[in-house]
């Protein structure tokens, strides 16, 4: 969170064109969200009014996604915006949408573990809240694993350079997805939730140590969103196994 502000501020222009066309001064909302951003950063670092920070800021990614993921997976034919090639192709717009979903489910999830500043029952409901949408961006993200095992590393059409050196390439894929529904459903129905997360965490951790890794010792500029994000699900799920 303190090195996405960074990036609203170098590629200003490209945050900006994200912005759907009827909300006004896009500019204006890239620097906003930047700051806000940033703030949230900085108290969740420091546990100074972190809790409301987090809420906030799970608040604030959830609007993201209701605002943009939304249109851009149902949207209306010819849409000049909806339908740009920036975005992607639906495959990628798929996967994407669950990661900004699952960022905003650990800020939750992290809010609901920190001090009683929202009672007893308020602390359960946020924590509790985070933890299903969590599980609900999990499980997409293991039926995608399914429907799409052509977006694997190393396999066209994802990035011909990102790569996955263990052989197997196909049998890991299905694995992982398997995985990753078996931890969905164990966070979603509250049961061994703690090994499951840590599960989680661990193997989204080492995913990247394995894939993005070598990316990014090679290419270190042109690693900026997805890999950040991947790193902010695997530390909700690390919050979750250490105090869900």
């Amino acid at each position: 969170m303190l090195v996405f502000p960074v990036l609203h501020f170098v590629y200003a222009g490209f945050v900006a064109s994200i912005i759907p066309p009827w909300i006004p001064r896009h500019l204006f909302w890239t620097y906003f969200t930047a700051i806000t951003i940033m703030a949230a950063g900085v108290s969740i670092v420091f546990k100074k009014h972190a809790q409301l920070a987090a809420t906030l800021l799970g608040i604030e990614i959830f609007l993201f996604c209701a605002l943009i993921h939304f249109f851009l997976l149902f949207h209306k034919p010819g849409d000049p915006w909806a339908g740009s090639a920036m975005f992607g192709d639906l495959p990628s717009r798929l996967i994407n949408a669950p990661k900004d979903l699952g960022l905003s489910a650990a800020c939750f999830i992290f809010a609901g573990t920190q001090s009683d500043t929202f009672g007893k029952s308020g602390k359960a409901f946020i924590l509790t809240l985070g933890r299903l949408i969590f599980a609900f961006c999990i499980a997409a993200f293991g039926v995608l694993h399914f429907v799409y095992p052509v977006f694997a590393p190393g396999i066209p059409p994802m990035l011909e350079r990102i790569s996955f050196p263990i052989p197997g390439h196909l049998f890991w894929v299905y694995l992982t997805g398997a995985a990753l529904l078996a931890c969905a459903a164990c966070i979603a129905i509250n049961k061994y939730v703690r090994e499951a997360a840590m599960v989680l965490g661990v193997m989204i951790v080492l995913f990247d140590l394995l894939t993005w890794g070598p990316d990014f010792i090679a290419h270190p500029g042109d690693l900026t969103g997805n890999w950040l994000k991947d790193l902010g699900i695997a530390g909700g799920a690390f919050i979750l196994a250490d105090g869900g």
